[in-house]
């Protein structure tokens, strides 16, 4: 009798794990500020739930997924610069990895600077990231963006 009811709770666990929702512990935010005339950045914002970290750019791929920019081809844009990181990084031996990598907890602003040949252009991409809490990681996701001059 105590076999029947052990599996039981196992099975009635096991239900309730595969229906929660995968928690989204990233938001994400993306705007255009003006430098100057037909210069632009594109501002994208990462506000990380407290005990989540969103990986750096500078990781290699012998570790967690490291944050990454795609962006769009367009005959009225030109990249002038590689997309910077603002924000307090945490770079430390991480016992989920097993190595040392570079990671943010709380924000970090990403700019891509670039040029327009067209006020009403739209700078569109996807930045693919992973997260990851004390104890787990998120598998690794693209998310798409459309931003308006």
């Amino acid at each position: 009798m105590q076999a029947i009811y052990i599996m039981l709770l196992a099975l009635t666990s096991l239900n309730f794990s595969t229906t929660s929702t995968i928690p989204e512990p990233i938001k994400w935010s993306f705007e255009v500020d003006k430098v100057s005339d037909g210069e632009y950045d594109l501002v994208i914002t990462a506000d990380i739930d407290k005990g989540w970290y969103l990986y750096s750019q500078d990781n290699t791929n012998e570790g967690p997924i490291p944050t990454s920019f795609t962006f769009t081809e367009s005959s009225t844009i030109s990249i002038i610069q590689d997309v910077k990181e603002e924000g307090e990084l945490l770079k430390k031996h991480d016992e989920l990895f097993e190595m040392v990598v570079s990671k943010y907890k709380s924000k970090v602003v990403f700019r891509q600077r670039y040029k327009s040949t067209d006020e009403k252009a739209t700078m569109s991409g996807y930045v693919t990231y992973m997260t990851c809490d004390g104890l787990r990681c998120l598998p690794p996701k693209d998310l798409e963006f459309n931003v308006s001059l």
